[in-house]
């Protein structure tokens, strides 16, 4: 609880300019109307105290400026996309090229967060019903290789299902959504192949990783190719699954957009 010390002695007309810098102090921080009626110095003081007693005096919090809606429609072309280095990148210590690469690009992160995804999402993002088309193109590679496809296509699907959900269930990811011209494509074209062995130099899988599927599926693991990039179809889906409305900040402008407009 503040004290306030009050002087033994003071000169009358020095104490009177006191009270009634006090007011003009009071009356710009908290709108208080004061009139110059009083007889003296002590119903001045009087009326100043009445006017505290009457007020919260808790300090104000700042005042946040108010954004421009994230649901603002983008231009004509520019899209959003999901981006997030993976595990691997993360343990690698890759976050901050895996940035680079998309800001040098012109492009615009307008989400980031550290997330360390949980059974649930992995589930969702790695469905059951996924398990067939999996072990299908993982048939077709093998007898195209010569090689025998010892399993069913079920049960190869549902084990390399489960070692992905493993995997990205394994370490905290860095997620960002991204926002420009041709957002998804870009995006995937920045962060090539997804087997790191054909991805082009230049690339960020082809030039932080050199891991290969078939050495992958030898060992019974998920391939580490550094990051995850949405496609056209799970974009949309992707982003709302990681990020809220409210952690998109769509309204600053870049340099780069200073140049060629607005995203």
């Amino acid at each position: 609880m503040p004290v306030v010390y009050l002087p033994e002695e003071m000169d009358r007309k020095r104490l009177y300019a006191e009270l009634l810098e006090a007011a003009k102090q009071l009356r710009e921080k908290y709108d208080i109307r004061f009139s110059r009626d009083a007889k003296d110095e002590v119903e001045a003081l009087y009326a100043i105290l009445k006017a505290l007693n009457e007020l919260d005096v808790s300090p104000a919090k700042p005042k946040r400026s108010k954004r421009r809606s994230s649901k603002k429609k983008p231009r004509a072309g520019v899209e959003r996309t999901l981006l997030f280095v993976k595990p691997d990148g993360v343990k690698r210590g890759l976050i901050g090229d895996v940035i680079r690469r998309i800001e040098r690009a012109g492009l615009k992160i307008i989400g980031l967060k550290m997330v360390w995804l949980g059974e649930d999402w992995a589930k969702k993002h790695y469905p059951d019903e996924l398990a067939p088309k999996i072990g299908a193109k993982a048939k077709k590679a093998f007898l195209e290789q010569g090689k025998e496809f010892p399993w069913t296509e079920e049960e190869y699907g549902r084990a390399v299902l489960e070692a992905l959900r493993r995997y990205v269930t394994s370490a905290p990811i860095v997620a960002m959504v991204i926002q420009g011209p041709r957002a998804i494509s870009k995006v995937r074209a920045i962060v090539g192949d997804t087997a790191p062995s054909r991805a082009a130099p230049g690339t960020i899988r082809g030039d932080f990783s050199c891991d290969d599927y078939e050495f992958a599926n030898e060992q019974t693991r998920a391939i580490m190719n550094v990051v995850h990039a949405s496609d056209s179809e799970g974009a949309e889906h992707e982003i709302a699954e990681l990020f809220s409305e409210d952690e998109l900040y769509p309204e600053y402008t870049t340099v780069y957009e200073e140049l060629v407009g607005e995203f």
